[in-house]
C-alpha cells in the first residue's frame, strides 16, 4: 500500500471500550500510546525522502459479522504505529523536515513522487485469538539488543570508505 493511500483511509468504525484508531487502523487495549519524539518522527520522514525507505506495519485482516459489526481483533495495527503517526502528523503540517520543508511547501508533483506513492508494505495476519496476537506484538517490539551510545556509527571516527 503506498503513503497516500493509507493517509486517505476513512477512520475506523465500531471500535470497542478502550481501543483507538490511527488512519482507519485500530490499536488494541494493550498497543501503548505514541512515544516517538518530534526528533524520531522528523528523522523518520527524511529517511523516506532520502529513499530509505519505510520499514513495514503489521496488521490483523478486516473481517465483519453479518451485521456489518467488525469481529473481535480484526483490523488490529500490531506494528507501525509510530511511523503511521508520523506519516499523518507530517502531512497535517505538525513539522517540518530537513529543517524548514512543510508538507505544504511541497509541490503537488513532489508531494505525489516523493512521499504519497511511496509504498509502505503490511503483512496481514489472519484474525487470531487475543492471546496469539498479543505474544505477536511482544515479539514484534521486545526483544532487540538497543545500541550503546558508543556504538553509533556518527560517532566513530576510524573512516575506511
Amino acid at each position: 500500500m503506498n503513503i497516500e493511500h493509507l493517509l486517505g483511509m476513512a477512520p475506523a468504525t465500531h471500535l470497542r471500550e478502550g481501543e483507538r484508531s490511527l488512519l482507519g487502523l485500530v490499536l488494541p487495549v494493550w498497543q501503548r500510546p505514541a512515544v516517538w519524539t518530534r526528533q524520531q518522527q522528523v528523522r523518520f520522514v527524511e529517511g523516506i525522502f532520502l529513499g530509505l525507505g519505510t520499514g513495514y506495519y503489521v496488521t490483523t485482516e478486516w473481517d465483519w459479522d453479518q451485521g456489518g459489526v467488525r469481529r473481535p481483533c480484526a483490523g488490529l495495527l500490531l506494528d507501525g504505529q509510530q511511523r503511521l503517526g508520523a506519516l499523518r502528523d507530517f502531512a497535517a503540517g505538525d513539522f517540518p523536515v530537513f529543517g524548514t520543508t512543510r508538507f505544504a511547501d511541497l509541490s503537488i508533483a513532489d508531494k505525489r513522487r516523493r512521499f504519497y506513492r511511496i509504498t509502505f508494505p503490511s503483512i496481514e495476519m489472519g484474525v487470531a485469538d487475543e492471546s496469539t496476537l498479543r505474544e505477536v506484538y511482544d515479539r514484534l517490539n521486545f526483544g532487540g539488543t538497543p545500541h550503546a551510545g558508543d556504538q553509533r556509527a556518527s560517532t566513530q571516527v576510524d573512516a575506511r570508505c
